[in-house]
């Protein structure tokens, strides 16, 4: 039987694409394990069926503190790592962020060359030089490398050995354009970001174009870290009435509020790691037949644009409510789903090759 380790960075319910994996070999024989790192003590999800043994890291880190500060944390990651390594022999190894694999690089390299799969999920400090050379080094050592946006290869010394790997959950396909089956037209348009909420200056601004207008409604799924707390609290002190903040959910309640979405919030600054991602929620968009919002000159804010599944937003414009207003009511519904469709339909055939290109690497 193959063994295969999934190299985690993060909690479980905060790794779902790793199921892209675990689902597209659950017809060969293969003895799972999982690395992963607890970084709150807080409730997770369960370790899926598939994986056999799971072995967890246990040390809160807030995703805030600045990079230097993170080295302690990655160093006693790479410890936790390295004994886990050092006490198994796997076939392959499925790295499922450029960060863990950079923390156990020269390992990799000198035991595992050719025999890893790089799953670069996002971009972090590629704009430091060393870390870029790094990552292009973690790169070239793969056998292949997947990446979550196309916007990600330019970080990368050679196209040899890259595919795109699309950041959507299987299941989610199950519940295609599940925003239809209620009415489109409403009194407020119910706008929702669901995923880590951070960004306050963004989301600042945002709250500001459409706090107390009674045109919309502004609401927040995910975790709440520092971010989410200074945006909560800059909410409350504004006095904004139409903007909520839910809580933590897990990956699959975003149904029952997807259900009652009339926008997705995709709104991020045009930064290094923002500007570059392609986030899951643009999957869900087109899966769930809901527009989103982006940013003009990010990498998604071009893709909804060119797609037509949504729009993109200046963070400086002055009619940002007006402008999103006129939007969502100058849609043509028939259309729109089927430009959801065809866009989906072009992520699904890109999914398949990749697909088969991890099966050629588990041999």
């Amino acid at each position: 039987m193959m063994k295969v380790l999934l190299l985690g960075f993060g909690k479980i319910a905060y790794m779902p694409y790793m199921n892209f994996y675990l689902d597209a070999l659950k017809e060969r024989d293969i003895q799972f394990e999982l690395i992963y790192w607890d970084r709150d003590g807080k409730s997770d999800a369960e370790v899926p069926q598939r994986i056999s043994k799971a072995y967890k890291f246990e040390e809160h880190l807030e995703e805030q503190l600045p990079f230097k500060k993170k080295l302690k944390y990655f160093a006693k990651y790479r410890r936790f790592a390295l004994n886990v390594l050092k006490n198994n022999s796997y076939d392959r190894i499925i790295v499922l962020h450029t960060t863990p694999g950079l923390t156990l690089l020269d390992y990799l390299v000198r035991k595992y060359k050719g025999r890893y799969l790089l799953d670069f999920r996002d971009v972090s400090y590629e704009y430091i030089p060393v870390y870029h050379k790094l990552v292009g080094i973690l790169s070239k050592n793969s056998a292949v490398t997947f990446v979550s946006s196309n916007a990600f290869r330019k970080f990368l010394p050679t196209e040899k050995n890259v595919m795109t790997i699309h950041n959507y959950l299987e299941d989610s396909l199950n519940h295609k354009m599940l925003r239809k089956q209620d009415a489109r037209e409403r009194n407020a348009i119910r706008i929702s970001y669901w995923g880590l909420v951070r960004q306050v200056d963004v989301n600042k601004k945002l709250m500001d174009a459409l706090g107390n207008d009674p045109r919309f409604e502004l609401h927040y799924y995910g975790r709440m870290q520092q971010d989410g707390r200074d945006m909560e609290q800059y909410a409350r002190g504004k006095k904004y009435n139409n903007v909520f903040f839910h809580g933590a959910y897990m990956p699959t309640d975003r149904y029952e509020f997807a259900k009652n979405t009339d926008m997705i919030h995709n709104v991020y600054d045009c930064g290094h790691t923002t500007g570059n991602a392609m986030g899951n929620k643009y999957y869900d968009g087109i899966i769930f037949g809901i527009p989103q919002i982006c940013t003009v000159g990010s990498h998604m804010g071009d893709v909804v644009t060119e797609r037509q599944v949504g729009m993109a937003v200046s963070l400086d414009s002055n009619n940002m409510a007006d402008e999103i207003w006129a939007y969502y009511h100058n849609i043509d519904w028939e259309k729109f789903e089927v430009k959801c469709e065809d866009a989906l339909e072009s992520v699904l055939n890109e999914q398949k090759m990749t697909k088969a290109r991890l099966l050629a690497f588990i041999g």
